[in-house]
């Protein structure tokens, strides 16, 4: 299969995600640039949120709910607004006055992220029917056929696949969409909906974040678009680490929540909506980013913290000059202050996992975990010496002119978090702070993007600013005066000197940092004959078996060597869809005694009651190189227990004939 053929995919996924959220961003009188920025984490809520009404009106998971929710929504954003007034548009732009030239920059801006990232996203799937060799790709995958076969894509039953609770579905909602809607293969639908995350939703998400910086300017645009594709921690690393899709869409989201959050307390670059409508348009991408995944709510909240910190600053010494009162109004503040941050402290614990499942280590010592936070390079990769130069100087600047001390402050939390995950010992202080990423560097490791980027964008800007203008301002017919406003639009020289510096930018950002992030993934997403999961052998056999057993067959086999994916690439039910899935009641002896099923009475009523057919017998090679035993599953046919139907390699599929 070629990349080529999967462009009509990607087109569907592309329309799924921007169509039902600009739907809504229009109705909110949403405009401009900022329109295509919003739209993708408005989709996410929608299909979430429909996703959990579904099953409540009987209705099986498809596009109709989306369609549905999407047009109620904007129906009472439209009725809001009407209300309130106001609208949101990318700073200092009113759509209207959007000329050509603009609206060619800004578009250029977001082709050129696309293709950055694009390419190296394709580099890693490797083929488009590609998946990832990995733990958690069992569950992930199988999901996925999940809801598929059962019409249900709720976060509540989701996981009960595996004897589960709650689980966070957006992503998985969205991927069983494009497979429904295109009739692709799931790894596929995959691959082409994390391309669209990664190659459009997170840099229009940059790009809208840096115009609540800096303002909408074709220059923000284009060096936010292309800053977008200069770090390896992500989108590459959740896409290989793990693999940790569902965080993966929740951070894509979070700049764009970042941006909303800043206009809505109003501390963005010319901020002049309507205040009800921005905390509205805010409130409505939080259920997508909750519902993808609750570490990236709780990092919104981690990065909330300086913004309010500063508002709370403000609005205290405002109180305090007007009422003339200060000994009387500092302590309610203070205590409010105090109130609000236990809060947030409860929360924080609450929403952590158990303290058992955070149990990875520190990786490094906090001097090399600080120094890998200046430089970009988390997690042992090459210094990117371009973004570290920018973002090094945007921090200067901001500090220097006092300016969005907010983005300075959110630096420090998230870096913060991040020393303290990689370098401090196992202890309640580090599980307190970053317990809600499971104690795990690379996690953490992928927010810093959102924080570093806006400050590299402010060096990258600034320099334009400073440098650039002035020198080819000096030149004869540098710009031209526009006949319908009073406004300069750039001539030939200036367009040239910006396409000249975004070209050197392009080169200064793809070096051994993104590399060396790219080569790591594609060697998970590899099919060989030693893949720890599944083999090309193994892989073979599961692609005839569609023809070779019953729909309704039920198989058996070892979920840790890659068995158990026999249930997302054949549709054939499974015992186990997941590594770690509670077993169902008996299913313990067959896992040790199966192969004595002609002279073990008990045996057979096990395999009755389960209506088991199958056995898909992989070796004991498995995903962690471990070995967990299952040695009843061995000797099947020595043991007159199975008769073997197909083979390839040592991967085998035995039909079950001791119990008749």
């Amino acid at each position: 299969m070629s990349w080529w053929s999967v462009g009509p995919l990607v087109l569907v996924a592309i329309g799924l995600f921007f169509v039902p959220g600009a739907l809504v961003a229009w109705a909110s009188r949403v405009r401009g640039t900022a329109l295509f920025g919003v739209a993708p984490a408005i989709t996410v809520s929608i299909v979430a949120v429909s996703a959990l009404l579904a099953p409540i009106v009987n209705m099986n998971w498809s596009l109709l709910p989306v369609v549905v929710v999407a047009a109620v929504i904007a129906a009472i954003a439209f009725v809001i607004t009407a209300r309130f007034g106001g609208s949101l548009r990318a700073p200092d732009h009113r759509f209207r006055s959007i000329t050509w030239w603009v609206g060619a920059g800004h578009t250029l801006a977001v082709l050129a992220a696309a293709f950055l990232i694009g390419r190296r996203l394709v580099a890693a799937f490797g083929r488009p029917e590609g998946f990832s060799q990995t733990f958690d790709n069992v569950f992930h995958l199988n999901a996925i056929r999940y809801i598929l076969d059962t019409g249900s894509g709720s976060s509540i039953t989701v996981s009960s696949m595996t004897g589960g609770g709650f689980y966070p579905a957006a992503w998985h909602d969205l991927v069983a969409l494009v497979a429904s809607i295109t009739g692709s293969e799931i790894p596929v639908s995959v691959n082409v909906v994390n391309i669209v995350i990664g190659a459009l939703v997170w840099p229009l998400g940059c790009i809208f974040l840096a115009h609540q910086v800096l303002g909408n300017r074709v220059v923000v645009s284009v060096a936010a678009g292309i800053l977008s594709a200069g770090f390896g921690a992500f989108p590459l690393l959740l896409l290989d680490f793990g693999v940790l899709y569902p965080n993966f869409l929740g951070n894509a989201l979070l700049p764009v929540a970042v941006g909303l959050a800043i206009r809505a307390m109003g501390l963005a670059n010319g901020a002049v909506e309507s205040k009800p409508v921005a905390w509205l348009l805010l409130l409505s991408v939080l259920p997508g980013i909750a519902l993808a995944h609750p570490s990236s709510i709780m990092a919104l909240v981690a990065m909330s913290l300086a913004p309010l910190l500063i508002l709370w600053t403000r609005y205290t010494l405002a109180v305090a000059r007007r009422s003339g009162r200060s000994r009387w109004i500092m302590p309610g503040m203070i205590l409010l202050l105090l109130i609000g941050l236990g809060m947030i402290a409860v929360l924080w614990k609450t929403i952590r996992p158990p303290e058992i499942a955070a149990f990875w280590p520190p990786v490094e010592t906090t001097a090399r975990a600080i120094g890998e936070v200046i430089a970009s390079a988390t997690i042992g990769r090459s210094v990117s010496w371009v973004v570290m130069v920018l973002a090094v100087a945007g921090l200067i600047s901001l500090i220097r002119r006092r300016s969005h001390i907010w983005l300075v402050g959110m630096y420090l939390v998230i870096s913060g978090l991040f020393v303290i995950v990689a370098s401090f010992p196992f202890g309640e202080m580090r599980t307190f702070f970053t317990g809600v990423w499971y104690n795990d560097p690379p996690r953490l490791a992928s927010l810093l993007p959102v924080v570093i980027l806006p400050l590299a964008v402010v060096g990258a800007v600034r320099g334009w600013d400073r440098f650039v203008v002035p020198t080819f301002s000096s030149f004869p017919f540098a710009t031209k005066s526009s006949p319908a406003r009073s406004s300069k639009r750039p001539t030939y020289v200036v367009v040239v000197a910006g396409l000249a510096l975004a070209s050197l930018l392009v080169l200064g950002t793809q070096q051994a940092n993104v590399r060396e992030a790219t080569s790591s993934a594609a060697g998970g997403y590899q099919l060989t004959k030693d893949s720890p999961l599944v083999s090309a052998d193994e892989m073979s056999l599961l692609t005839r078996i569609k023809n070779e057993i019953p729909e309704d067959a039920i198989l058996i086999g070892n979920p840790w060597n890659g068995s158990a994916l026999a249930y997302a690439f054949t549709g054939r039910q499974v015992i186990q869809f997941h590594i770690l899935s509670e077993l169902r009641p008996g299913s313990e002896k067959l896992y040790t005694a199966l192969n004595t099923a002609a002279v073990d009475p008990s045996v057979c009523p096990i395999v009755e009651r389960l209506k088991l057919t199958y056995v898909l017998d992989f070796g004991h090679r498995e995903v962690h190189g471990g070995d967990n035993g299952f040695r009843g599953l061995d000797n099947l046919a020595e043991a007159g227990v199975a008769t073997l139907v197909d083979s390839e390699g040592a991967a085998k599929i035995y039909k079950l004939t001791a119990c008749g």
